[in-house]
């Protein structure tokens, strides 16, 4: 490899747009960002401007390009971002309507429709997993139900890094891990167009488009874009994977039994297998390379719960400082449990509850506040644990990465409960390295993604489970799941109680 080789990575999340230059030894070289603005036209329902997401990316692209040193010899550009929605675009490339966003769940009576005659059993067996109702098949029957004109106009459904490679190279393509659910064939892994006459869409059927491993060069950047990203025309654009998938890359664990774990806003899992097992667990996703494919399970659990403790419980500045407090309680906080389902939306894994509720259970006068923050701690840690054994595959190794692997607590309870090793990688966009990667792979830099990772990925930290602590966490995530299952009749009728007492009028 060449001095002065320099790699792009963007990576289009939900609520900001990175893009990232990398050298082939995995420095970063230069970063842009840009907040994304989401819009919420009515209850349940998020949307963005697709014309602002391309034109807040192309911002970062010229950023960063205008940052680097003349010698730089640029390689080509590599794309991830959140996956799922809908993004569709007309015969002539234009948005049909705002994107519809994978959070959103206007189509969530979509998905109930199809569980009770029985067609979401048929989708689940074609592709190994149930679609959720941000997901582009549930939100494209929603379209043609409420908006039937912008139905009409649809031509191709892209995700947000489609959208965003399309408008760099006019190719209109997306991967394996986008297009699994439901559209693959989980056997065969290419598409199954008769879901879309399953569920009643068949003059969607055309409507998908081509299908590229992600390491494949998918189109070259054109004259309209160079202008707009200050990027080479002709410059190399590789297909890439959604974000979720991408961020095991770039934490160098995907290979079987690699476990990534983000502790963010919220929390994700996944978990990388030999091709899919014979049971359904979490959203399954074909990575269209070496057989791989990646289980993932959210929770709606994360740093919020930390927030809300600088908040609400300790005389603390921000969550860094919490980490002290929590290290006065002893293991197990002195008999206090906590259950982080904060979330106003309850939980979506590895349980689904709308009305599933945080809360402290076995409190007495002789606890203090570092119990309950401790607690805290270990409920989020006992959380990533409850996720990690509903995925598939026992895990070999797990990386974290997110806000709350600055946590160097959070970081060792987690290697406690799970009783794992953990690391952490250097760096904090694992998302743009694993784009990284695998852009490296796609213009011959590196031989294979086995050697990008090696050479793009190095971990920071190390975090060893302690022998003694692990057993009594495994005792207390006993008592965690079987408490958290008593309270689905608590949670219910609190709910329902909640309900009946807001449609009696106002409060007094």
């Amino acid at each position: 490899m060449t001095e002065g080789n320099v790699l792009l990575a963007v990576d289009a999340g939900t609520s900001a747009i990175k893009t990232v230059a990398f050298d082939t030894d995995g420095n970063e070289l230069a970063v842009a960002t840009r907040e994304t603005e989401t819009h919420r036209p009515a209850p349940g329902h998020v949307e963005q401007e697709m014309s602002a997401v391309w034109e807040r990316t192309a911002e970062t692209l010229r950023e960063v390009t205008a940052a680097l040193p003349d010698e730089a010899d640029l390689l080509g550009v590599g794309v991830t971002g959140q996956g799922d929605g809908l993004w569709a675009v007309t015969e002539a490339g234009r948005p049909v309507r705002n994107a519809i966003l994978w959070s959103d769940s206007r189509a969530a009576g979509v998905l109930s429709a199809w569980e009770s005659d029985g067609r979401l059993d048929d989708v689940v067996a074609q592709c190994g997993s149930a679609p959720y109702p941000g997901m582009s098949l549930p939100l494209l029957a929603w379209l043609a139900r409420e908006e039937p004109d912008r139905f009409d106009r649809v031509d191709t459904l892209l995700s947000c890094k489609d959208w965003l490679k399309y408008r760099l190279t006019g190719e209109r393509t997306t991967d394996h891990s986008e297009a699994t659910v439901p559209y693959l064939d989980r056997s065969t892994g290419e598409y199954e167009r008769g879901v879309f006459d399953l569920v009643g869409l068949s003059a969607a059927r055309d409507a998908l488009p081509r299908l590229a491993s992600p390491t494949e060069v998918v189109g070259s950047v054109t004259t309209a874009a160079a202008e707009a990203t200050g990027l080479d025309e002709g410059l190399p654009v590789v297909s890439g994977l959604f974000d979720v998938p991408a961020s095991g890359v770039g934490s160098g664990v995907a290979t079987p039994g690699g476990s990534a774990v983000t502790l963010g806003t919220s929390l994700t899992h996944q978990v990388f297998v030999e091709g899919p097992p014979s049971v359904t667990s979490g959203i399954g996703m074909d990575l269209g390379m070496d057989g791989l494919w990646t289980y993932a399970i959210g929770s709606n659990a994360g740093t919020p719960s930390l927030d809300w403790a600088v908040d609400a419980l300790a005389d603390v500045e921000d969550v860094t400082a919490l980490g002290d407090l929590a290290a006065a309680a002893p293991v197990g906080s002195e008999g206090v449990l906590y259950h982080p389902y904060l979330s106003t939306s309850g939980e979506r894994g590895p349980f689904v509850d709308p009305d599933a509720r945080a809360q402290f259970v076995g409190l007495t006068p002789e606890h203090g506040v570092e119990h309950l923050v401790r607690s805290t701690f270990e409920g989020l840690s006992l959380a990533v644990r409850d996720c990690i054994e509903g995925l598939p595959r026992e895990v070999d190794r797990v990386a974290l990465s997110g806000g709350g692997a600055r946590s160097a607590l959070w970081c060792q309870l987690v290697a406690d409960c799970l009783d794992r090793q953990v690391v952490v990688p250097a760096g904090t966009e694992q998302g743009a390295r694993g784009a990284a990667a695998l852009l490296g792979v796609g213009v011959g830099a590196f031989p294979s993604l086995e050697a990008a990772v090696d050479r793009l990925v190095t971990v920071d930290r190390r975090y060893i489970p302690r022998e003694d602590v692990a057993a009594r966490y495994d005792r207390l995530y006993d008592l965690f799941v079987d408490v958290r299952q008593a309270m689905e009749t608590v949670w219910s009728r609190r709910a329902e109680t909640f309900r009946e007492l807001d449609a009696g009028g106002e409060r007094t």
